[in-house]
């Protein structure tokens, strides 16, 4: 069975929420994206893999989405379920080898969310292909690597100031992170906004958390290739926001595993 193949199918089981203009989000995800959700045919950079790329996957999936993964071998399963997704609408293709840009593209044909990271920064060529995909399947293409890792992208995402909560001079236990999660893009998300979120908090979810009087200033990721993304704002400074270190859990078994076109293409789950 083709990776194509499986797209259709894939595609044949969701075809009633094609319709909506917006995939759905988490709602701690929803105050800080334009209208509330994911558009449709829309390309978002995350600076790094964690706990905020499988938030964008937890809304879209709970609502019957099928969502894919593409090119993150070190994505924890066993994270996902913790963040909200449902495994049994997550594919999965650790290592899609040098035809990723095709295996993106097909997922793009049948699932309505794909999250991405290309193993360099794709030319100027397949970006547009890979964004024409997600305009005309439908769903939303996730790039992993920032706004400088691919030419295009609509919005972008990434989590900065990270806090660790619990620990203090030498005693303590970790029992939280705080980061300020800032959105940024192009048209109605041109103007870059900022929440604190417990990422995650004392009882484990992600959460928004209280926000201080004093916030640094909500700002684009640093990198270049920010004019050629058309990303509005390019000339505000970055140097206050550091960047935060990704949670990568083990990943757990597979339940099945499919292989086609010499992709290793994993199913997670019987649905």
């Amino acid at each position: 069975m083709s990776v194509s193949t499986v797209s259709a199918h894939l595609r044949e089981l969701t075809p009633e929420q094609q319709g909506e203009e917006l995939l759905p989000v988490l709602p701690a995800l929803s105050g800080l994206l334009p209208g509330g959700g994911l558009r449709r045919g829309s390309v978002v950079a995350v600076e790094r893999p964690g706990l905020l790329c499988l938030m964008l996957a937890a809304g879209a999936s709970a609502a019957g989405s099928w969502c894919a993964v593409v090119g993150m071998p070190q994505l924890g399963v066993l994270a996902a379920v913790d963040a909200g997704v449902d495994v049994s609408r997550l594919l999965l293709v650790p290592d899609p080898g040098s035809r990723w840009p095709q295996v993106a593209a097909a997922l793009l044909e049948g699932c309505e969310l794909v999250l991405l990271r290309p193993p360099a920064r794709p030319s100027a060529q397949v970006a547009r292909r890979l964004a024409a995909h997600a305009r005309r399947g439908g769903g939303a293409l996730v790039v992993v690597g920032g706004v400088a890792a691919f030419e295009g992208a609509n919005l972008w995402l990434r989590a900065a100031c990270p806090q660790w909560i619990g620990i203090g001079t030498g005693h303590g236990r970790l029992r939280g992170r705080r980061v300020q999660v800032v959105a940024g893009g192009r048209g109605s998300g041109a103007r870059p906004r900022a929440q604190w979120w417990w990422l995650p908090g004392p009882d484990g979810a992600v959460a928004i958390a209280e926000q201080t009087g004093a916030e640094p200033a909500a700002v684009e990721p640093a990198g270049a290739g920010l004019a050629g993304a058309g990303l509005a704002g390019a000339g505000l400074a970055a140097a206050g926001l550091a960047a935060a270190e990704p949670i990568v859990p083990d990943l757990a078994t597979a339940d099945r595993v499919v292989r086609a076109e010499g992709t290793e293409l994993v199913a997670i789950g019987q649905g």
